[in-house]
Formats: C-alpha cells, sequence, structure tokens
C-alpha cells in the first residue's frame, strides 16, 4: 500500500523532532532519580534539561541553511544521526558528562531538524487540506512533550528511566530509514549560488545562549540575590542587543528580527510564551498537590495523566477545525479563558479532591494551551508574507525554546519562595512534616494565583491579535480550482450572445487583440473613392 506523500513527512517531522521534545519534558521529574544513579550531587539538577533546550534552540536557524546546502535527504538523515548518538551516549552513560554531551547532541540533531521539516509538513498537504498540517503541528510535537511528561511521572515511580531512552532510540533509527527511503536531495540551491552562512549572527546567538543558561543555572544554584545572577542577565541582555543590531543591519541574516516587529508576528510569539508560562505555573501546581497531597494508586495516576494526552488530541483535532474559522486571536482568547476556569477552580479548592477533579483539569488546561500555541505559533507563521515564512519561523522559533528553557526554572524558584514564606510565617519554631505540608500547599495555591495573573495577560494579547484580523487562511480552494470553476461558467453561456468589449481612450487593449485587429485591417481592400471613379471614367472616354 502505497503512503501519500504529506503523511510520510508528517511521520519524518514527528520522527525527528518529537524524541527530542519528549525527553526533554520528562527528565524534570526524574531530576532527582538521575542525580542518584549517575552519582551527580555536586551538579545541579537542571543541567540536562537546560542545556538539551539551549542546544535545540541554537540550531534550530541552521535547518534552513543546510537544507539549501545539502538537500532535504542528507540533512534529514544527518540530524537524525546526531540525535541517534546524542541519545545512545546519555542511555549507555554512568558519568554525569557523557549524559551532558549525549543531551547536548541530542538538542542540535532535534534542532537542525525542526525548520527544514515544519516548511515540508505545510507544503506537503493538498492546499485545500492544508490545514491538517496543524492538526500534526499540535497532536505531534506539543503531545510529545505531554508523552514526555506521562511517561517522566510513571517512570520515576518504576525507578528505570532508560526506559523512555529506549523508545528515543527506536525513533531516531526508524527516523533514519524512512528518510534514506522516502526523501531526495530536493530544495538544494543554484550549483552557481553559494550558500552565505552568517557566523556573526551564530557567535551572538551563542554566546546570548549560553549566558541565559549560565543565568538560570545561578538563579537555582544560588537564588535571585546572587551577584552571578545578575551578571548573568545582564550579559543576556547585552549579548541579546547585540545579536539583534547585527541581525538587524545585515541582508542574509541568520536570524530575521526585521519579519517579527509586526503587530501579528509580534503579538504572536507573545501569546506562545505567556501560554507556556500559565501551562507551567498550573502543571507545577497540579502535580504537586497530587503527590503531596492526593496520593493516588498506580490506576488513578494512569487515568489521570491519559487525560493530558486525550486533551492534547481534542485540542489538535479542534484547532484544525476551527483554526480559518475564528482565526489565531480568538482561539488565543478561548484558550485563555480554558485556562484561567482551571486556575479560579483550583484557588477555591480544597486540599483533597477526587481523582476525576485532577483528570478534568488536567484536561481542560492542556485544552487551553493547546488552543494558545495553534494560535501563536500559525498567527506568527501566516503574520506576514508567505515567502518570508521559514525565516520568520525560524526566528520566532529560536526566541520561544530559549523562553522555554528558563521558564521552568524560574517557576520552581517562585514556588520555593513561596513555601519558603509561608513556613517562616506560619511557624518559627516548630518545622513539623505538617507545617511543612501546609506551607507546600499554601504554595501551589499562590502559583495558581499567578498563573491565573499570566492567564489575563494572555486573554489581552489575545484579544489584540484579534484586533489585527485573521490573516492568511491555511486551507483555501487552489486558483485552479476557480480556474475550473471558469470555465465551466463560460461553457454554460456559449449560446448566450455577448456584447462586444467597449473600449476607451484609457483602457488598455490585450495583446492577442492587437495583434488580431491588425490582422484584419491588413486583410481589407481599401473603398473606392469619388476621385478614383471619375478617373476611371475619364480613361474610358478617352480610349473611346
Amino acid at each position: 500500500m502505497k503512503i501519500e506523500r504529506h503523511w510520510g513527512i508528517s511521520l519524518l517531522a514527528i520522527l525527528a523532532v518529537g524524541p527530542g521534545l519528549m525527553l526533554n519534558s520528562a527528565l524534570t521529574p526524574l531530576q532527582g532519580l538521575l542525580q542518584k544513579t549517575l552519582d551527580s550531587s555536586s551538579y545541579p539538577s537542571i543541567i540536562p534539561i537546560l542545556t538539551g533546550t539551549i542546544a535545540f534552540a541554537l540550531f534550530v536557524p541552521l535547518g534552513p541553511f543546510l537544507r539549501h546546502k545539502w538537500g532535504d535527504k542528507t540533512t534529514y538523515v544527518t540530524s537524525a544521526c546526531i540525535s541517534l548518538l546524542g541519545v545512545l551516549l546519555s542511555l549507555i552513560s554512568t558519568k554525569f558528562i557523557v549524559f551532558e554531551v549525549g543531551r547536548v547532541l541530542q538538542g542540535m540533531g532535534g534542532g537542525m531538524a525542526l525548520m527544514m521539516m515544519l516548511p515540508m509538513l505545510v507544503l506537503a498537504f493538498p492546499i485545500s487540506r492544508r490545514n491538517l498540517a496543524l492538526l500534526i503541528l499540535i497532536g505531534g510535537f506539543y503531545g510529545s512533550s505531554m508523552i514526555g511528561v506521562c511517561f517522566g511521572t510513571l517512570v520515576s515511580h518504576t525507578g528505570n528511566w532508560k526506559e523512555i531512552f529506549y523508545v528515543a532510540v527506536a525513533c531516531s533509527i526508524l527516523a533514519i530509514l524512512l528518510g534514506y527511503m522516502l526523501l531526495s536531495n530536493e530544495g538544494t540551491r543554484h550549483a552557481k549560488e553559494k550558500a552565505h552562512f552568517d557566523w556573526m549572527g551564530f557567535g551572538w546567538a551563542g554566546i546570548f545562549a549560553l549566558l541565559t543558561a549560565f543565568t538560570v543555572l545561578s538563579l537555582q544554584k544560588w537564588g535571585g540575590s546572587s551577584l552571578y545572577v545578575w551578571i548573568g542577565l545582564g550579559g543576556s541582555v547585552l549579548s541579546f542587543l547585540f545579536l539583534f543590531i547585527t541581525e538587524y543591519s545585515i541582508t542574509k541574516p541568520l536570524l530575521s528580527f526585521k519579519l517579527i516587529l509586526h503587530k501579528k508576528p509580534l503579538l504572536a510569539i507573545l501569546v506562545v510564551i505567556t501560554g507556556y508560562i500559565a501551562m507551567t505555573l498550573s502543571l507545577v501546581s497540579l502535580q504537586g498537590i497530587l503527590k503531596t497531597v492526593n496520593a493516588l494508586p498506580n490506576k488513578e495516576m494512569v487515568i489521570v495523566y491519559l487525560c493530558l494526552l486525550v486533551g492534547v488530541a481534542v485540542a489538535a483535532i479542534l484547532s484544525c477545525l476551527l483554526y480559518d474559522k475564528l482565526g489565531p486571536g480568538i482561539l488565543g482568547m478561548v484558550g485563555a479563558l480554558l485556562i484561567i476556569s482551571v486556575n479560579l477552580t483550583w484557588m477555591d479548592a480544597g486540599e483533597h479532591e477526587p481523582y476525576t477533579f485532577f483528570a478534568i483539569s488536567f484536561f481542560v488546561l492542556i485544552l487551553g494551551v493547546g488552543f494558545t500555541i495553534a494560535s501563536g505559533l500559525m498567527g506568527a507563521a501566516l503574520g506576514g508574507p508567505l515567502p518570508d515564512l521559514v525565516p520568520r519561523m525560524a526566528t520566532v522559533q529560536f526566541l520561544r525554546m530559549t523562553a522555554y528553557a528558563a521558564i521552568p526554572v524560574i517557576s520552581s524558584y517562585i514556588l520555593n519562595n513561596f513555601s519558603a514564606h509561608h513556613l517562616t510565617n506560619g511557624s518559627s519554631q516548630d518545622v513539623s512534616e505538617q507545617s511543612v505540608e501546609k506551607s507546600q500547599l499554601l504554595a501551589y495555591h499562590d502559583l495558581f494565583f499567578s498563573s491565573f495573573s499570566a492567564s489575563l495577560v494572555l486573554l489581552c494579547f489575545s484579544f489584540l491579535m484579534a484586533l489585527t484580523g485573521k490573516g492568511h487562511k491555511l486551507a483555501h480552494k487552489p486558483h485552479h480550482g476557480r480556474n475550473e470553476e471558469g470555465k465551466e461558467n463560460s461553457h454554460s453561456n456559449e449560446n448566450v450572445v455577448q456584447p462586444p468589449p467597449l473600449y476607451t481612450k484609457d483602457a488598455v487593449i490585450p495583446d492577442h487583440d492587437y495583434r488580431k485587429a491588425l490582422q484584419k485591417f491588413k486583410q481589407l481592400k481599401p473603398a473606392k473613392t469619388n476621385d478614383d471613379v471619375f478617373r476611371e471614367a475619364l480613361k474610358k472616354f478617352k480610349e473611346k
């Protein structure tokens, strides 16, 4: 049975990018287990997650360049091989450094594949069904992250963290095999055209990424009052300014900041990042309450976390169906309202709630975040000229993934501050297990309020994006279809006598009409005038 090309490209996209997103989200609940297994107590537990995400973000703009230079097949297989090497190093590692090198390689491979596969994914679908690309984007990429959350949480109870890496190895091997069979080296530039690479921009992007990682690590290790945090933050801001100025002033930048300095793309970036902040705060709170207060049996725990995947599936289907009808702004507003409803419910909830309450909360939260992701990413992609879609989305993805690396650490820092504040105010002398649990519960409710505030900001950004209009549609009727309809209408009106077209002095006559009229004019015989008739009569009279 032959698989249609767009479904084959969809599978290749998920296999190339999905494992990296899955591992990044799965390692968050596995931090303590990894520290015990790899004997890495002297290293911050967030390092594997942070460096993998930073490497992913840094190599996102490299995908389009390598695709033009090497072609689709070579670039895809190379990125899959790098990912496979990174996953294998992490899998067989017994030292933290080896595990960390594997995470960096895996992030590099996934980042290279992302912006190579996204344009191919969108263009592979027929134009009348191009909204199905959104189904793959939400269901495949966002779904991979949620699978990582579920898998990581469940594996943390069994104690065998390598199981999820076996899944990533299988996906990478399958990606190499299918990529070799299904792709060809299309997309390369003309042989005489030299591929220009912006080394200056890549260097500044690397410095910005490293300083961002240093700032986040310093925040987790020493807290917000540390001098290292402020030094790193200042360096990150300065390096980003240099990066922005450098990329803004050249003709072929690695990161096209000019293309995102418009209303819709800029608001779309803010929608995506704010939605992720709201999701992280709410998800940390729900998981914390589930773990600290409501210790569920394994069966109920599986059901609760399966609702995450159901939420992803429903979000993918509804986003696919509603995006062209509602537009990115209204879709983002619906997602923000769903997140607000979850936060308001849990701000008034008690300590012990049934597992069905958790399951519904997970479902509604992930559904709302799915809408905001669809709204933000598609709003940024289609919020400008379509020929500039690839460089615009490469810039958006770089900023998004860099923010994704920092937000979980900042959320953890805020949670610890809330917990310490409640513990200090509640009982300064008696620090019992019950007082610690109560302070954590109050801290989780504070996080729900913080998420509620972020959701209100998200609602405002989505409303402003709705004011900019719907933008380009994902799926619409092809132009040749319209031409065929025009031909059918012309055939049906063949017997109707049409009046000749009237040309005014300002009208432009088409070339074919002009040539046709000129040909007829040359074929006409000149008419006889009165002088000609007189000369002929005079000639006949003289002859007589």
